[in-house]
């Protein structure tokens, strides 16, 4: 369930990288109608990543329910998520141009440090958590 976690994960981000980076105006070979066949991908991803996430939490409720880390990976994921589907809508409303000089850097930072949240936060879930299973308490 990791596995099938990290590499959706990997496709997900990977594809919020390249995104970023083309808003941030890095990356001008790369153009927005581009993305219209990545999105299909990336959205697919992001249900393997909620599906083999939700596969993990069952299996340790309590060492995620119950570290901080899990709720600021989870909000980073949430805001990240919500910055993808609106640079995904923007370039049918407006140019990728207007996008880049209307605060497109600003967002592409943005999500960038969101997505960079969220892996950490989720690498360090492995280290801090304080209860690994509810039983303990019993």
């Amino acid at each position: 369930m990791l596995t099938l976690h990290s590499l959706a994960l990997a496709v997900v981000v990977g594809i919020n990288i390249a995104l970023a980076m083309q808003i941030a105006g890095y990356m001008p070979r790369l153009k927005m109608e581009q993305f219209s066949t990545l999105f299909q991908y990336h959205w697919w991803a992001v249900l393997l990543v909620l599906f083999s996430g939700l596969g993990l939490l069952l299996a340790y409720p309590a060492k995620a329910l119950t570290n901080p880390v899990f709720y600021l990976k989870l909000l980073a994921v949430i805001f990240g998520l919500l910055i993808t589907k609106l640079l995904q809508r923007s370039p049918v409303q407006q140019s990728a141009q207007e996008l880049v000089v209307h605060h497109g850097r600003l967002i592409a930072l943005i999500s960038l440090l969101l997505w960079i949240a969220a892996v950490t936060g989720g690498r360090f879930l492995a280290y801090t958590n304080s209860v690994l299973l509810a039983s303990r308490f019993f």
